[in-house]
């Protein structure tokens, strides 16, 4: 028995009560694990033996705690998020912040906000298949107030605000490629599985 046979029933029903509330903040508020499926992360993400797995690939640990009590989403972060239209959830890389204007020209990205003018995005997380080749018809992308602007880091490959700039990722009512950061649940921190292949997740961008 879980209950101990000198513990009173009202102790016990606080204990679990307790337990209870713990399991629940724990993973509402503090972290969970995600399973990576598709290759739009490739090779950040879901790049197995040489290969962009296709189907359902790696685990990481998302920390919810982050974005819940010490700060928003910052440039260059891996965020785990789900769109108001959906059900499932997305893993992308953080573009642009509120207040950012990013440009896309001739295939490369470009940042200009209070401290940057047509800044070149140094985007080392790219293959080289990939370099160069962030294609959109939407060449402009300005940041409104509590958004974020996302892609995927295999561009050839992701389906992300560069194609969903008429409703994919708003409010049932709203047309908006920029995904509300009340959306985004936590930072992807590091693969846990495969074993083999468990390391931490690089977010760009820290010195900007």
């Amino acid at each position: 028995m879980i209950k101990d046979e000198e513990q009173s029933w009202g102790s016990f029903i606080l204990e679990m009560a307790i337990l209870l509330a713990i399991v629940l903040c724990v993973r509402f508020y503090v972290f969970q694990f995600f399973r990576v499926s598709g290759p739009s992360m490739c090779p950040t993400l879901n790049q197995l033996d040489g290969e962009c797995e296709r189907g359902k690939g790696e685990f990481v640990f998302v920390n919810e705690f982050l974005y819940h009590f010490i700060k928003d989403p910052e440039r260059g972060e891996v965020v785990v998020f789900r769109p108001p239209t959906e059900k499932s959830y997305y893993i992308k890389r953080v573009i642009g912040v509120p207040g950012d204007t990013i440009t896309i020209n001739d295939g490369k990205v470009y940042l200009t906000n209070d401290k940057y003018d047509e800044f070149e995005l140094p985007e080392t997380y790219l293959s080289a298949e990939n370099q160069g080749r962030t294609i959109t018809q939407q060449k402009v992308f300005t940041v409104p107030e509590d958004h974020v602007l996302l892609f995927g880091d295999n561009r050839n490959q992701s389906l992300d605000a560069r194609q969903c700039f008429k409703s994919c990722y708003g409010d049932l009512n709203e047309n908006t490629p920029f995904v509300h950061e009340d959306k985004v649940k936590g930072r992807a921190e590091f693969v846990i599985w495969p074993f083999w292949t468990a390391r931490w997740i690089e977010q760009a961008f820290q010195d900007l």
